[in-house]
Parts: C-alpha cells; sequence; structure tokens
C-alpha cells in the first residue's frame, strides 16, 4: 500500500496543480478550459475514497441532466467519514438534459487523468463546471477557494476605457436580470455599438456579447453579491481586451465579440456615444497670460486709432 501511494504522489507532482489552455474539443461540444488539482491531500488507486469519487461523479451527470432537478445542476455527497465526498455539478444555461450530461461525463478523464490521485479537483468546460472535495464546500460557498480568469489576444485599438465600461455595463445589467429574472439564474445579452471599436486582428468591433451565471440555488441577492464581486474584479483583469473570462464554482462571467451561446439574448442594448471629455478650463497662469496679450492689442489699436485720427 506505501509503495503504491508513493507511486501516486509521483504522478501528481508531475502534473501542474492548476492549469489553464486553450480550449480542447470534447463530446457534446464542451471544451475544457481550465481544471485544478488541489495541493495537499490524495488518496491511493483503489481505495473506498476513489471509488466514492467516481459513484459521485456518475451521480452528478445524471442528475444534472435530470428535469425532475434544477436544470442543468446537481449536489451530491457520497460515503462514511473519512471517505466522504461533496459535489457539485452545473451545466451553462443553454446547454441542457442528455448534452448536460454528456458534458458533465468528461469530467472522470480530468479526475483520473490530469488530476490522478487527487482528493479536491475542479474542472471548468466551457459548457459545465464540476467540483468535488473530501471536505464540505457546499455549507458555506466560498469563491476564494477556486477561481479562473482568461482574457483575449486581442485589444481595442483606441477608446480602451470607454469599450471596458460599456463591458461591465452589460455585465452588470445581466446580473441583475440573471439574479431578479431567471430562477435559472442565467442570463446573456448584446452590446450594440453603431460607432464601433477598431480592434487588432478584428477589424472594427460592433457587438460585445456578454454571459452570466450562478448555481440555481442561490437567492436572488447571494446570486447578485456573487457577480458584484466578480465585476469589482474586471477592472484588473480586462483592459480593452476584446473578450475574457471569470469563472468560479458558484458564478461566473464572460464577454466576446462573437457570438458563444446557444439561443436568443435576454438583453439587447444600445451604447450611447462615446464623447471625448472637454477640454480642460483654463489655469490662472494661462488667464494672465491672454489678458497681457489682450492688453497689447487693445494698446496697439488705440495708438494706430490716434496716428489715423491726426493725420486726418
Amino acid at each position: 500500500m506505501v509503495s503504491r501511494l508513493v507511486n501516486v504522489l509521483a504522478v501528481v507532482l508531475l502534473i501542474p496543480l492548476s492549469c489553464s489552455l486553450l480550449p480542447s474539443a470534447g463530446a457534446a461540444g464542451a471544451e475544457l478550459v481550465m481544471w485544478k488539482c488541489d495541493n495537499g491531500t490524495y488518496y491511493a488507486p483503489n481505495t473506498t475514497y476513489q471509488s466514492n469519487v467516481r459513484s459521485l461523479l456518475a451521480s452528478l451527470a445524471a442528475n444534472a441532466s435530470d428535469s425532475s432537478f434544477p436544470v442543468g445542476f446537481a449536489t451530491a455527497v457520497l460515503g462514511a467519514s473519512p471517505d466522504m465526498v461533496w459535489g457539485l455539478g452545473i451545466c451553462r444555461g443553454d446547454t441542457y438534459d442528455a448534452d448536460c450530461g454528456s458534458s458533465l461525463a468528461l469530467a472522470p478523464e480530468v479526475a483520473f487523468g490530469r488530476c490522478q490521485g487527487v482528493k479536491d479537483v475542479t474542472v471548468f468546460y466551457d459548457r459545465c463546471t464540476l467540483r468535488y472535495s473530501f471536505g464540505d464546500f457546499l455549507t458555506n460557498p466560498d469563491n476564494r477557494q477556486v477561481q479562473d480568469t482568461g482574457t483575449s489576444g486581442d485589444n481595442v485599438t483606441s477608446n480602451a476605457g470607454w469599450f471596458d465600461a460599456l463591458v461591465v455595463s452589460l455585465i452588470g445589467q445581466l446580473s441583475d436580470w440573471a439574479a431578479f429574472n431567471a430562477t435559472s439564474r442565467y442570463a446573456v445579452g448584446v452590446m450594440n455599438s453603431d460607432q464601433g471599436f477598431p480592434a487588432t486582428d478584428k477589424g472594427v468591433v460592433h457587438k460585445i456579447m456578454g454571459l452570466v451565471q450562478c448555481t440555481p440555488d442561490q437567492s436572488p441577492g447571494d446570486c447578485r453579491q456573487c457577480l458584484r464581486a466578480l465585476i469589482d474584479e474586471m477592472p484588473t483583469v480586462f483592459n480593452g481586451t476584446v473578450g475574457g473570462r471569470i469563472f468560479t464554482v458558484w458564478c461566473y462571467l464572460r464577454f466576446e465579440v462573437h457570438e458563444f451561446y446557444d439561443g436568443s439574448p435576454m438583453l439587447n442594448l444600445a451604447a450611447t456615444q462615446f464623447m471625448p471629455p472637454p477640454p480642460p478650463a483654463p489655469t490662472d497662469h494661462q488667464i494672465g497670460i491672454l489678458f497681457q496679450g489682450f492688453q497689447k492689442i487693445l494698446t496697439y489699436a488705440f495708438k494706430e486709432t490716434l496716428t489715423i485720427l491726426k493725420n486726418y
């Protein structure tokens, strides 16, 4: 048993404990975005904990795709101490039924592959999120435990501050909609700009697409607070990028300048025109210089007038 455990640890230590990557295609159109093999606690192969994880993952995939549960969402607790395992699975609001189950069913590839032997694992696909742990993370949701951010490689090339402000406005209004108008706690929308924004490798950007989602077991206030915390992080993460995401287990947000979700947007917004800031007010020194110049002009004009009158 000891030698087995040593082998498991050796494999785990060769694997990055947290990794983001360009999306890789999977079943049901799901793309692997990021995974985290939480550091510190491991299990050996063919143990009760591993068996409980296998059962838990199968249960989450089945229950999240069952319409008798909240659509696209499931939690579960299996086993007895010291082998209890807590888990959560949620699919994106446009991914449900069999497609949701198929997306979550991909998680064992990470759980028993990249994160082999690790007791606390989180997997972010573009269409679903799954986490399981040896500790109860369901009772007190905490987004600080697991988070992933990503940005596009392209940027707007002018008025980046205004572009960022429109993104925040879009995400903020979508957050209100998801929290207070949708029991699924999911919303997508578009911000349209007639003026547009020139961008690297994208031509002129006229549309910003956004998506937000919370787990549907949250109250409207808790969902809005969860998303508010992510919105507060946006200025430090995004700076004129034409796409980005902040993924956590309990809520997440994403925006792009291309359509990346299925179905019609809940919100279709029109951006106000960009107005350059007014020129700064003149300083006392500048006013003094202008006044002196005006005095010189008046003095010259007065002298010329006197000369003309004398000659007349």
